[in-house]
Parts: structure tokens; sequence; C-alpha cells
């Protein structure tokens, strides 16, 4: 019992210091203008000041925060159907060099993505599309985990449904529309969710692939911003977290299915 206990205290401790920057930022955005930040935690008044001049005075912050949406938006949706559609094919079917093709996904599932920058941006170059939001959400829906997550969720599915599809008639592809795609809900509603998380935060791709101002995403002026009024950090925080609180449940099942493999 006391072992048990112990543990329900370590755990519960991690979660306070996991959760406690949040909280901070939380209550300093409550705080007046002319209350210092870093004097207490808790707001002596609380005020809504910070947020007024976050969502009425401030444009440009508005804009970039717009950006971050549609281009989080975009991969997360984009990626889904390529995602599920590569894992279909190394799940249920044979072709040549298909083992090593699913090794150099997972290779580079597993490469720090700043060392693909330069590829990335030779290939955008070469395109002419550096300087343009495409240029974030070209190379984001190709995404290798999205393709490693999906094989193994469909490698799952028992392959006599698909059978029983193929004697009802449904071709190779009528199959994947009819049964892996409605099978797929849970873990591609988890894949949204964190290919959207992961493309609300990106700062490297941004700082590398675009030049003007009025296209840059929130994330790469966050840190400056929420320094001097921690209200902007709050409400970047709030899309991510909506997204996680409306759909845990999925999140959890579809991290949990494509694991089992």
């Amino acid at each position: 019992m006391l072992k048990k206990a112990g543990s329900r205290l370590f755990v519960a401790t991690l979660c306070v210091l996991c959760l406690l920057p949040a909280l901070l930022s939380v209550s300093s955005s409550f705080k007046s203008a002319t209350e210092p930040l870093g004097a207490y935690v808790l707001p002596r008044d609380f005020s809504i000041h910070q947020f007024e001049s976050v969502l009425l005075r401030m444009p440009q912050y508005l804009k970039w925060f717009w950006n971050s949406v549609e281009v989080s938006l975009l991969v997360s949706v984009l990626a889904i159907p390529i995602s599920l559609a590569a894992g279909y094919g190394f799940a249920k079917f044979t072709f040549p060099f298909k083992d090593f093709l699913f090794f150099m996904y997972i290779a580079a599932m597993l490469m720090p993505f700043q060392a693909t920058l330069v590829p990335q941006y030779i290939t955008l170059k070469a395109m002419g599309l550096l300087d343009t939001k495409l240029s974030l959400v070209l190379p984001g829906i190709f995404s290798a985990f999205g393709v490693f997550m999906s094989a193994q969720m469909i490698k799952g599915i028992s392959g006599e449904i698909l059978e029983a599809g193929k004697i009802d008639g449904l071709s190779s592809v009528g199959a994947f529309f009819r049964i892996v795609a409605p099978m797929s809900k849970s873990a591609m509603s988890a894949l949204f969710i964190l290919l959207f998380i992961d493309s609300w935060g990106m700062v490297e791709q941004p700082l590398v692939f675009l030049s003007s101002q009025d296209l840059l995403p929130l994330s790469l002026n966050l840190g400056a911003l929420a320094r001097g009024l921690p209200a902007c950090g709050v409400v970047a925080m709030v899309l991510p977290c909506l997204a996680c609180a409306m759909n845990y449940g999925g999140l959890i099942e579809g991290i949990a299915a494509g694991s089992l493999k």
C-alpha cells in the first residue's frame, strides 16, 4: 500500500511540474499592466486588459495566428488520406523492395527533421514555392510518422474482413474506402491531433522557408510576445488544448490501435 501511495505521489508531482508553466502563464495573463509579471503567482486584481490588447489592438498577432491555423489545418487534413493510403499499401500488399522502403520510412521518422531542411529548401526553391504557405504545407503532408502509424494500425485489420469484401465484389480501392477507412477513424483522429500540434509549433521551417512577415506563423514570434504579454501565449494555447480535449478518447484509442503490432 505504501509503495502504491508513493507511486501516485510521484506521478502527481510530475503532473504538477508539467502543468506549472502553463498555469503560471494563465495566472500572469490576468494581471493588470501595472503589476510586475514575476512578483507573485496569483494576481492581486484580476484584469482582462491583456486579452483586450491581444484581441483588439494587435492586428499583426491575429494575422500570425490565422497563418498558424491555416497551415496547421491544411497539413493535418491533407496528410491523413496520404498517410492512410500509403499505410494500406505497406500493410496489405506485396511489392518489390517493400521492406526496404518501410525501413526508410522508419529511418526518416527517427531522423531529426533539421537534417532534412536543406534538401527541402533546395526542392522548394526548384519548384518556386519559397516564401509561400505551400512551403510549410507541402513537406508536412508527407508524414513518415503518419505512414508508419497507419501501417501499424491497418495490419491489425483482419484479412478475413478484406477477403469478405472482395467476395462481395469490392476491389482493392473499394475495400480501402468501404472497410479500411471507416475502421481507421480513431487512429486518423489521433494522427490529426498530433500533426496539428506539431504544425502549430513549427519554428525552423518558417524561419528557413519564409521571408515575408505577413506569412509567418505565430510560433515564430510567440516567445518575444509572450514575455511581454503572457496573454499572447494563453491565446495561442487555446486551439491545441481544445483539439485534445474534444477528442481525448479518440486520441488515446488511436495511439493504442497504432501500437498493436
